[in-house]
Parts: C-alpha cells; structure tokens; sequence
C-alpha cells in the first residue's frame, strides 16, 4: 500500500526522494520503495526519516484507523426490539435471546413486561390499572388445560406498548421489589 503521508511530508519539507534519502543514509530507491509500498523499512530507517521530517512513527507510518462499524439505527432512546421476544433493549443483541436481527423500538411495540402465576398476575393486573397503564395478559397455558389443572396453576405474561415501559417496570418494581421478572 502507498505511504502518501510520507511522500506528503517530504513535499511539505519541499524535499525531494535523493534529498531524503541522502539525509537518512539510504538510497533515492529505498525512499521511492517505501513511497510506492513495495518496501518494508526497518525501524531505525523509520525514526532517522521521522527525525529528518518532524514527524512521529504515526504521523508517517501507523495504519490509519479502521472506520467504525456503522452503528445499527436506534429507535426511541436509543432503544431497539426484538420481535420474537417482544423486548426492547440498548445495545446490539437481544438480552432475551441473543439475536442481532433487532430493529429500532417504535412508541407502539408491545413490549413482555413480567410472567407471574395467578395469584401474582391478578396483583400486577391491579397495579397496572391503578396506574393507568394499558395492558395485555396472555395465559401460558391456556384455557383448557387451566380449568383442568386448576386456576392456580396459570401463569400470565404481560405485556405493555414501549411508551409504557418504563412507567409499567416502575409501578411492578414498587409491586414485587427489584427482580421482578
């Protein structure tokens, strides 16, 4: 790969390949060689033509910097939304299930909020309300096979729109403390 930073600081200097060359104790090749990327200098010929240029090893020969990876577009806050798991996140992957295939969250995603049996479920309904937040409840098991396994053995998962979230995680966390999930 051409170094043109090289080259470009030997021309600011309003030097040329043999005055270089002649200034470092190599040859107008050598010079031309490293210009062109087909030379591979060794680290004292690196400093002696950094001391002669008034530049550092980076300024002549560091890698420029890869660029960034483009950073995958943000939603709301920065937050993105995993479809399958109905989660919003920050960050790249799904904490949920680890997927990247996420896109930018939207104010009406509807978001998994927490998974409580019956007892408990009933109780987040309450809160839910109290506070005006709307609300989907869906039954894990369903309804047959609750009625035959009895009520209690029901578990619900709620689910509440991403412009909701934050209010929804603050009335549980005040409902069953820190780890609610």
């Amino acid at each position: 790969m051409r170094n043109t930073k090289l080259k470009a600081a030997r021309a600011e200097k309003d030097m040329t390949q043999k005055d270089l060359a002649d200034a470092v104790g190599a040859t107008r090749q050598t010079v031309n060689a490293i210009e062109q990327g087909d030379c591979n200098p060794t680290l004292r010929l690196c400093r002696s033509i950094c001391a002669v240029l008034g530049k550092t090893l980076d300024d002549l020969f560091g890698e420029a910097p890869e660029p960034a990876p483009e950073p995958a577009p943000r939603g709301i806050g920065g937050y993105r939304y995993c479809e399958p798991c109905k989660a919003a996140f920050e960050g790249d992957r799904c904490p949920v299930c680890g997927s990247k295939k996420s896109r930018p969250a939207r104010a009406d995603d509807l978001c998994f909020l927490a998974e409580k049996e019956q007892i408990w479920g009933e109780m987040l309904s309450d809160v839910l309300r109290q506070n005006e937040i709307p609300f989907l409840r869906k039954g894990r098991l369903g309804a047959g096979f609750a009625l035959a396994a009895g009520p209690g053995q029901e578990r619900y998962r709620f689910y509440v729109s991403f412009c909701d979230l934050n209010q929804a995680k603050s009335a549980v966390e005040q409902l069953f403390g820190e780890d609610y999930g």
